[in-house]
């Protein structure tokens, strides 16, 4: 697995990853549903340049872009920040799921110098919610009915894990790491 920035990523790289996104089995997961226009996609990829308050990285598996990892509501004073992901729908269960959610919570702790770190997950995904817990994160809360989803109203649960979390966490973490990389 490689992780690069979105902006420096090839034109192919970043349509790649629009298509990634419009896939059925990523979009049910998402909190907008809809399939992003080249135009929305265009506008958002726009929206990166300069921003201090978003970090967005594609995922690279085998030399192909296979997802996306990003840090968002970056928080300079209160060193905070979201994050969110999502991957091929093909290649999930796989393991490259885990293996992000290591690198990014080294890197937001490691390099973006982050002391919180939170997310959101929609109800409808509980094998995530499995992930980040098994990854140390803590339910914060739940934002009933948040989300309406084929018309019936889902709630969302907050997660987060502290730095401090994390690095008490990771020693742990880097045997079912070592596991997962003999398996791939």
């Amino acid at each position: 697995m490689q992780v690069i920035p979105i902006l420096e990523a090839s034109g192919d790289i970043q349509a790649r990853v629009r298509a990634l996104r419009n896939q059925p089995d990523v979009r049910k997961f998402m909190y907008t549903d809809h399939e992003i226009s080249e135009a929305e996609y265009g506008a958002w990829l726009d929206s990166l340049k300069g921003s201090s308050r978003q970090s967005v990285f594609v995922v690279m598996h085998d030399a192909k872009a296979c997802g996306v990892v990003s840090l968002n509501a970056i928080n300079a004073l209160h060193r905070t920040a979201d994050w969110a992901f999502y991957l091929d729908s093909e290649l999930q269960g796989q393991g490259l799921g885990s293996r992000l959610e290591y690198w990014l919570l080294d890197y937001a702790f490691n390099v973006a110098g982050l002391e919180k770190l939170n997310c959101e997950v929609l109800q409808s995904n509980p094998a995530v919610i499995r992930m980040h817990r098994k990854f140390g994160f803590s339910i914060e809360g739940v934002r009933r009915q948040n989300v309406v989803k084929d018309g019936v109203r889902i709630d969302v649960v907050l997660l987060g894990i502290t730095r401090q979390e994390w690095f008490a966490h990771r020693l742990k973490m880097q045997g079912v790491m070592a596991r997962l990389n003999r398996v791939s």
